[in-house]
């Protein structure tokens, strides 16, 4: 006789939990116990929860729509028509799919596949007859297409165009890099190989290089002439390049009030000053300078670096920072949106952020990498009341989390150092051995994955420990907040030893004692 495999297992128990769903419907809330094979529960609000073989599946649905059936870590469904979504996803983070349609007009949705790294799908559409479509099969085919913008279709490095990468409208190209063809805002620039030789041209711009001999870029733009009454030309920038990377010369913001001008002779040497500004670097290591002096005259503001990154002295009307690195960074800054302050002690051991903004006040934590704390304080509300919003992560350990609405959440291992409720739906359970959760009408304790469990809520109270007992009470209607000395006349009580070998249920309507799985002694 052949053996049933994993899929078949699975098929089997999603359809007792079909079966299950059904037969429950129609009356009050009941729970199935004989975990950690087996455990469903339906509560009178409609709520639906099935779970089989330990953390592999689980199911639930309630009665507001919302879905969620996980076969770990191989699939997670959810459907949450709250935020109008529905997600799929497979071995996450390797496969992806997420549907959105929100409501406005028909068609309005979104659509997005990934695969990593060879597939990626983003099909949306944001306004009636609109549609978006980009897509690729890594490293070779790229497409979309636009309502707006047209399509776009490409085989690397053959030949084809792409649009909106780069910062570009479109890049055209044939057998890259011997020809590419670039386009933003009406400009276009061709490149005969790319970079080496480059010319364009388009409203207010020019440029013509061979790389790395010379090379040069024109900006201006039209403006009223007031003396003619026509036209002008009003340069923007022109930029200069000889022996790139070595010599460059620099002119922008021409058309402003303070232009700028700044020469490079790469890697010994760097000016840039306005008429308010000034700043002298040397010795550059890729991008920075190993020593910069930088002053700005409308803040007040002095900058010096030496040893990059080592020491940093900054110090302005709304900005100071104190480097000695890796012992010591200290950093301030205020802006119209609020301030903020940030200190790393020994990088990158010890970090410490603060931030004040209008509507909350944030600190974060970090000694890296095993603890994280983050903390947002918001401003009181009319009644006084001040909302807090805390997280505290001491990796792999533990995980401490606070909501808005006063929910408190403690888990035990937590070992994914970021916050990703795909990852904790997909991978969580297997390493959650002891986890609490606490709200203004909610209880929840589990420990060593759920061969201890406790509920309590204002329709149930559960109590486990598998698979010695389960007891289970079920409040009725008019008395839905657990009653401090215990189950109440009217709720529904039910009690098993070893899945129902031993066991008694007392209700409003029916009480009898459950001997040997079977035998029903009725009082």
């Amino acid at each position: 006789m052949r053996r049933p495999g994993l899929t078949q297992v699975l098929v089997m128990l999603c359809a007792l939990c079909a079966l299950g769903g059904c037969a429950m419907g129609d009356r009050p809330g009941a729970r199935t116990y004989a975990w950690p094979f087996y455990d469903s529960y339906f509560s009178q609000d409609g709520t639906r929860a099935t779970n089989a073989a330990g953390p592999l599946f689980d199911d639930t649905r309630r009665a507001d729509g919302y879905t969620r059936t996980a076969v770990r870590p191989f699939y997670v469904y959810t459907s949450n028509p709250s935020q109008f979504e529905e997600d799929r996803l497979f071995f996450y983070p390797l496969a992806r799919q997420r549907e959105r349609e929100r409501p406005g007009w028909p068609g309005r949705k979104e659509t997005r596949f990934h695969l990593l790294p060879v597939a990626w799908w983003n099909d949306v559409s944001f306004a009636p007859g609109h549609r978006e479509l980009d897509y690729f099969f890594f490293p070779l085919v790229f497409g979309g297409e636009s309502t707006i913008e047209g399509s776009h279709f490409a085989v690397a490095p053959f030949g084809g165009n792409l649009k909106g990468v780069f910062g570009n409208d479109e890049v055209r190209f044939v057998m890259f890099p011997l020809y590419v063809e670039t386009r933003r805002q009406g400009r276009v620039t061709y490149y005969m190989p790319f970079p080496i030789v480059r010319w364009g041209y388009g409203p207010g711009y020019r440029t013509y290089g061979v790389l790395p001999l010379f090379s040069r870029t024109e900006v201006w733009r039209e403006a009223k002439d007031e003396i003619t009454g026509g036209t002008k030309n009003v340069p923007v920038a022109d930029r200069w390049t000889v022996l790139w990377p070595i010599f460059r010369y620099d002119r922008d913001r021409m058309d402003r009030k303070y232009p700028r001008e700044s020469v490079m002779v790469y890697p010994l040497f760097g000016y840039t000053s306005t008429a308010v500004t000034k700043n002298i670097s040397a010795l550059f290591l890729y991008n920075y300078p190993l020593f910069s002096y930088t002053r700005a005259d409308l803040t007040n503001t002095t900058i010096i670096d030496a040893f990059w990154p080592v020491f940093r002295y900054a110090k302005g009307d709304n900005f100071t920072q104190y480097r000695l690195w890796p012992l010591w960074d200290y950093s301030t800054s205020k802006t119209a949106a609020g301030s903020s302050t940030a200190i790393n002690v020994l990088w990158p051991l010890f970090w410490y952020y603060e931030d004040q903004l209008p509507e909350y006040t944030e600190t974060r934590y970090t000694i890296f990498p095993i603890f994280f704390a983050n903390f947002k304080r918001y401003l009181p509300e009319p009644d006084g009341t001040v909302r807090t919003k805390d997280l505290i992560r001491i990796w792999p350990l533990a995980k401490y989390r606070k909501g808005l609405d006063d929910t408190v959440t403690f888990e035990m291992l937590s070992i994914f150092p970021f916050d990703d409720d795909k990852f904790d739906a997909t991978w969580g359970p297997y390493f959650k051995f002891f986890s609490v959760t606490a709200g203004p009408n909610e209880t929840r304790v589990q420990a060593l994955f759920r061969l201890f469990n406790y509920e309590q809520d204002p329709h149930h109270i559960d109590l486990s420990v598998a698979p010695l007992f389960h007891w289970h009470v079920e409040k009725q209607a008019k008395d839905r907040l657990p009653h401090p000395y215990g189950p109440q006349p009217g709720d529904r009580e039910t009690f098993n030893l070893l899945y129902g070998m031993l066991g008694y249920h007392h209700g409003p309507d029916d009480r009898y004692t459950r001997l040997f799985w079977g035998l029903k002694v009725r009082k």
